[in-house]
């Protein structure tokens, strides 16, 4: 079977957790259960939390089941994030794989380079099945909660995550479910996304190696590499996640100490930055092919322009008697004026495969979960006045 007729869809639809998923039966071939998975996601990773605190507090007459449902940064991890991570997964996956097909769709992969391309493809799916992979993700998640659990000061654990000693390890029941089951699951699933956005770069920097049919007169300015960027579209839902664990973290600082979101502005910002070199990083790989193609176009472009305008120029402006309306249906000057703006195209051409609507796209996903933040920031009857006084 040729390796694209299975690849518009599934080329990135693996990593780690699937392996464990398909093992389990949570995923089938052409079933992925997505709602399923989500309900399972929240009913593993937060309902079983809700239920220890409760009994925790029947037990020792606590306070442990407030603390858990005022904590917003859980809210944000497996109510928000985990079902994103997981609904994100066929939009991601169709997106680029539509992409990659893409590539010989619009014949931008030549005949000598098609082995080559296939090759790449068939590695991409190796790397994305491979066992190790799952195995260091879920080991990795273990090592990195671990190095928590011995670090982070008891003073800053939740009051449900303790069991009430002193000391930093002293987890009640919830706490231990969160450090061994939720966390783990938040982070494999993490590390699963950015396994896939390795395989997506190594794709991308694969294709920047072949010679590649580009067109430096292209309308898309970039050399008919511009779909590339398109792909930002894709990782929407992702911003989206990562943007919810950090506005999370914001609002138990807003409500529970009386914090201001702009006191986080720096965070956030960082945050933004950080989202967007991580996916728009990628498509940067054809930066240095992009600029050898202007370069080129430049001089071929510029040439032809100049040797038209030359004979343009000797035929029309040496002879000016010659010029009447008739003049004005003679196929020279359309002809002329087409190919400068062809040629325009070439100087307008730009070396990154970017487009900044989808860069604002990106950025605004990341920043939707920072609304309700501010919202809390701000009193609900000053926003009810303020919204009465653009109404009235």
């Amino acid at each position: 079977m040729n390796e694209m007729v299975r690849t518009e869809r599934e080329l990135f639809d693996g990593g780690p957790p699937s392996r464990m998923q398909r093992s389990l039966g949570l995923v089938k071939p052409n079933e992925p259960r997505m709602v399923w998975r989500v309900v399972l996601a929240v009913l593993v990773g937060w309902v079983p939390l809700a239920v220890l605190a409760a009994a925790q507090d029947l037990a020792l007459g606590a306070d442990r089941l407030r603390s858990l449902l005022l904590d917003f940064a859980v809210y944000a991890r497996f109510l928000i994030t985990v079902p994103l991570f997981i609904v994100a997964e066929p939009v991601c996956f169709s997106r680029l794989g539509r992409t990659v097909r893409h590539f010989l769709d619009a014949g931008l992969v030549r005949e000598a380079d098609r082995a080559r391309f296939d090759a790449v493809v068939a590695s991409t799916r190796r790397l994305r099945d491979a066992i190790v992979v799952e195995l260091v993700a879920v080991l990795l998640a273990y090592v990195m909660i671990g190095a928590l659990m011995r670090d982070v000061p008891s003073a800053v654990i939740p009051v449900w995550h303790r069991a009430g000693g002193s000391g930093s390890l002293a987890f009640s029941a919830a706490g231990w479910l969160h450090a061994l089951v939720s966390l783990p699951l938040l982070l494999v699933l993490f590390f699963g996304w950015l396994w896939r956005l390795f395989l997506w770069g190594r794709f991308l920097w694969c294709m920047s190696r072949l010679d590649l049919r580009l067109i430096p007169a292209h309308p898309d300015h970039a050399a008919g590499l511009q779909f590339v960027g398109y792909s930002l579209r894709a990782f929407s839902l992702l911003g989206m996640a990562l943007g919810a664990i950090v506005a999370g973290t914001v609002a138990d600082r807003v409500v529970h100490a009386g914090a201001s979101p702009a006191a986080y502005i720096h965070l956030i910002i960082a945050l933004v930055v950080c989202v967007v070199l991580l996916f728009g990083g990628p498509p940067l790989v054809f930066t240095g092919k992009l600029f050898y193609t202007k370069w080129r176009g430049t001089l071929e472009y510029g040439a032809l322009a100049t040797g038209v305008g030359g004979q343009f120029e000797h035929k029309w402006l040496t002879r000016p008697e010659s010029i009447d309306e008739s003049a004005l249906a003679v196929p020279d000057f359309s002809t002329t004026a087409d190919l400068n703006q062809v040629v325009a195209n070439v100087y307008d051409m730009g070396i990154i495969p970017l487009d900044l609507r989808n860069i604002l796209l990106l950025i605004v996903a990341t920043l939707l979960p920072f609304v309700p933040v501010v919202c809390m920031a701000i009193p609900l009857d000053a926003i009810l006045k303020h919204v009465a006084g653009l109404l009235l």
